[in-house]
């Protein structure tokens, strides 16, 4: 994976010596997601605004609200895609219209859990349920320092 993505960012005319410098911090990040799974507390070393954020875009984007729409349209017209969203009609999908909203809650929208127990994984929102874990044991990693 590594070989074929230097491939294509040195193929952009990028010197290959810039490409490893930024895989690095990408598999530096992936590192630490992977110890966040394995380990199930929290990290001895907080984690830059940054990584966060890409962690929890990475998560959101598990959940069934985050369809894309169709490409192609009754009209075929060139209008902008961000105009037209997929949205699910059960009573824990996300529905929401505006970016500013969707952006704040880190692309989170779905509910969490399950005929009353947040704990119990959401088939449609794979993401949600794993935040919902992870946070739990984090808390209890906290509590039990």
């Amino acid at each position: 994976m590594e070989d074929e993505i230097i491939d294509l960012f040195t193929s952009l005319k990028i010197p290959k010596t810039h490409v490893t410098v930024g895989l690095s911090n990408l598999l530096s990040s992936n590192k630490q997601y992977k110890s966040l799974f394995i380990n199930r507390r929290l990290p001895d070393d907080g984690w830059s605004d940054i990584q966060i954020q890409h962690f929890l875009l990475t998560l959101s984007t598990l959940d069934t609200n985050h369809k894309t729409p169709s490409t192609t349209s009754a009209g075929g017209g060139g209008g902008n895609s961000s105009s037209r969203r997929w949205c699910g009609v059960g009573e824990r999908e996300g529905r929401v219209y505006s970016n500013l909203v969707l952006q704040r809650h880190s692309g989170f929208t779905h509910g969490m859990g399950r005929s009353g127990d947040v704990t119990e994984p959401q088939p449609k929102a794979v993401g949600s349920s794993v935040l919902v874990k992870l946070t739990l044991w984090m808390v209890l990693d906290a509590i039990q320092r």
